[in-house]
Formats: C-alpha cells, structure tokens, sequence
C-alpha cells in the first residue's frame, strides 16, 4: 500500500514506520526535520534494502509548509491510507507563525488543511484516514467561541481539547465522505515512553514517576498498524479505537453542534491555505 505518516521521526511515528516498512509498504514520510528524516530512511534501509521510502517537508506549525507538502504529493495517484500521527504539548502558551495556538495547530488544524487538500485524491482513492487521538480527549472542553483558548489556557487542557478536536475530525469525516468510499478511525495509541512528557514543564515530574509503567513506542503503534492494514469491511468508520478495538469515546465526541461547528471553524482559520 501506499501510506503517508505524519510525524515519523520519533516515538510512536518511528515505530509505525519501522513496522509498515517491514510489512512492505510504501510510505511517505512528512517531518519538518530533514536531516533527522534521511537518517532514519538509510537505517530503515540498510534493514531493508528494497523499501520504498520518500521525504515531504512537512511542518504542522506553517500552514504554508503544509500546503506545499500536499502540492508536492499530486504526483501520488493511489494514497491508500493517511496517518495523522504528529503532535505535541507545550508548557506554555504559544502562537505559530500563522497566529494560531500552538497546541491547537500542531495536533488539529495542521492535519485538518493536509488532509483537506488531499481530499481529491482520497476519495480517488477510497483512502483511510487515521487520527492519532489519546484518552485526554475527555478531559476536552471545546468552547467554539475560545477555540483558542484566548482566556483560560492550560498546557493539559489544550492538549485534552487538541485531542478531542482529533475525535471530532474523524466523525466528520465519517459523516461527509464514507458515501464516497473515505473512511476514517480515531484513536488512543496507550501511554507510551517517549519524548511527550518534555512538555509539561514544571509538571514534568508526573510524567517521570508515571515512566515505569509507559508501554513501548512499539506496543503504542499497534492499534495504527492495526487500522492501517486490515480491510476497511472489518473496521467501524467513525469509530474511537483502544487497544486494536472500538471503544466508546466521550459524549462530546458525539455532539452535532461540536462535529459540525469544529469543522466550520476549522475551515474558515485555514481558507487563505485551502485556496492556494
């Protein structure tokens, strides 16, 4: 299959490419790190000689680089399966250089505009889309007018909002296109070790007395994998997956006003991208 991976270069992106790679598919790579990218295609390939692997400056915080990324990628006539697997957290509040949030843009918006622009070719496609969501998405709060979070800023609460805009994306998705052959998962890949924590600033500590009982970037990436590889006939499309399987999400998650709202305003913060 042809797969495009958002985020590959560490943690869970790593070892879903390191396992797609190894089943034989053909994937794109979209980092906003050259170097760190080339590195890690010549150790996948000295592992596996015949691998198919292809670079995409990608990075989620310039829209513009986003654009430039799916303009770049019009040349892939069969997209088989897109995974929106890059995020993050910040421990303080930041705007991008397009002046959103940062939280807001690296784990939502970013994904939200790739995957817009690729639209085209994932309905030529009957493509899988696959959002890296987490378990935090119930701890979201999504006020449509604080987006943003203008006014009461928190490093979990946007994160815990970011993640439920991923379960939101997901049933839009769903509702619009699965008529046209699109289907689309959201899921919670479990607690993994990786580099995550970094973000918590001062609150760091919690995430270091919770390192013991992490999972494996391995272990985290299964339920991608899972999704990814097996037919869309035995998936539930608009479904919240947890550990290989469909688990309720929050109710929020379900909400008309927020499924609908969420994409309306997503649209209008990303228009000047969308028409490029």
């Amino acid at each position: 299959m042809n797969i495009l991976l958002t985020g590959s270069t560490s943690g869970i992106g790593a070892a879903t490419a390191e396992i797609l790679t190894a089943q034989g598919h053909s994937l794109w790579l979209l980092n906003r790190n050259a170097s760190k990218t080339a590195q890690q295609i010549a150790q996948l390939k000295q592992q596996h000689p015949n691998a198919e692997l292809h670079f995409v400056p990608c990075d989620l915080n310039e829209l513009s680089s986003v654009a430039q990324a799916a303009a770049g990628l019009k040349t892939v006539s069969q997209i088989d399966v897109l995974i929106n697997n890059a995020g993050g957290l910040t421990s303080s509040r930041e705007t991008t250089p397009d002046g959103f949030e940062m939280q807001l843009q690296m784990n939502h918006l970013g994904h939200f505009l790739l995957t817009n622009l690729l639209l085209p070719q994932l309905l030529a496609s009957k493509a899988k889309v696959i959002n890296v969501s987490s378990e935090a998405h119930r701890a979201g709060k999504i006020d449509l007018q604080n987006l943003q979070l203008n006014s009461g800023w928190s490093a979990f609460g946007a994160y815990a909002n970011a993640k439920l805009c991923n379960v939101l994306f997901t049933k839009a998705l769903h509702e619009q296109y699965q008529s046209q052959g699109l289907t689309a998962y959201a899921l919670h890949p479990g607690v993994v070790n990786t580099g995550f924590g970094d973000g918590l600033g001062k609150m760091k500590w919690m995430w270091q007395l919770m390192t013991p009982f992490l999972i494996t970037p391995a272990k985290g990436a299964a339920t991608t994998i899972h999704l990814a590889t097996q037919p869309a006939a035995r998936l539930q499309s608009g479904a919240y997956y947890k550990s290989q399987k469909v688990k309720a999400n929050a109710a929020a998650g379900n909400d008309p006003a927020l499924i609908n709202g969420l994409w309306t305003a997503s649209e209008a913060l990303v228009a000047p991208w969308l028409k490029a």
